[in-house]
């Protein structure tokens, strides 16, 4: 099967602080949205090819319930008390691609989502060390969005299409099995560190240019 980066989340504090910092880069925010029935909000910051998704709490009761809980969302969201992974990747497959998915997975039936759709989750998602790994509803990437859903994707900053994602965590267990995959199909680096981070390189980082963000959010770009 083919996958491609759809998407990236980073949980953040409630209403997105360091969106302003983004902002300030040099990056343009696009959509704001509320997950009903999920209890998270986002802000989202849309490339040629992917997009980075900041990703809050709004509703504590829904975040814990049944239904969500096995995302371990609320786990993420605060993730600097529960020292979990504050990091979601998602792929998307071509929409000619009928082969199966290649990890295991099980299907959140999120309320937000059209009746009887679901979201394909890694089962790797209860070992709250490592990032959600998920497959996107959607096939195509931002440029070809339909014209209604049409998205600021020029940025002060230049950056065009997300080229390169490397994940660094702290923990010194064995990747899982779907993460080695992610490994093996040379769709994400992982490596071990002394805390979360996040490397997104853009446009095979030409430029030799990096800007860590840590000091505000487990981020750094290269470009």
């Amino acid at each position: 099967m083919q996958l491609e980066l759809d998407h990236i989340f980073v949980c953040v504090e409630p209403e997105a602080p360091p969106a302003d910092l983004l902002a300030a880069f040099g990056l343009t925010e696009g959509t704001h949205r509320i997950h009903q029935g999920q209890g998270s909000a986002n802000v989202c910051f849309f490339f040629e090819n992917a997009y980075l998704e900041l990703l809050w709490l709004v509703d504590i009761n829904e975040a814990q319930s049944a239904l969500v809980r096995p995302t371990g969302l609320w786990e993420r969201c605060r993730w600097q008390e529960t020292e979990a992974c504050p990091f979601g990747i998602s792929f998307r497959r071509t929409a000619s691609d009928s082969q199966e998915i290649p990890f295991p997975t099980w299907d959140y039936y999120a309320k937000y989502l059209p009746p009887h759709a679901s979201i394909p989750i890694a089962t790797n998602s209860d070992n709250l060390s490592e990032p959600l790994i998920f497959i996107s509803p959607t096939t195509k990437k931002p440029t070809d969005y339909a014209l209604e859903r049409q998205l600021p994707l020029v940025h002060k900053a230049g950056f065009k299409e997300i080229t390169a994602l490397q994940v660094i965590l702290p923990s010194t267990q064995k990747f899982s099995g779907e993460v080695r995959t992610l490994i093996d199909l040379g769709l994400v680096q992982f490596s071990q560190g002394d805390f979360y981070q996040l490397q997104i390189e853009f446009d095979n980082a030409k430029e030799g240019k990096s800007q860590d963000f840590s000091s505000q959010l487990p981020i750094l770009f290269r470009w």
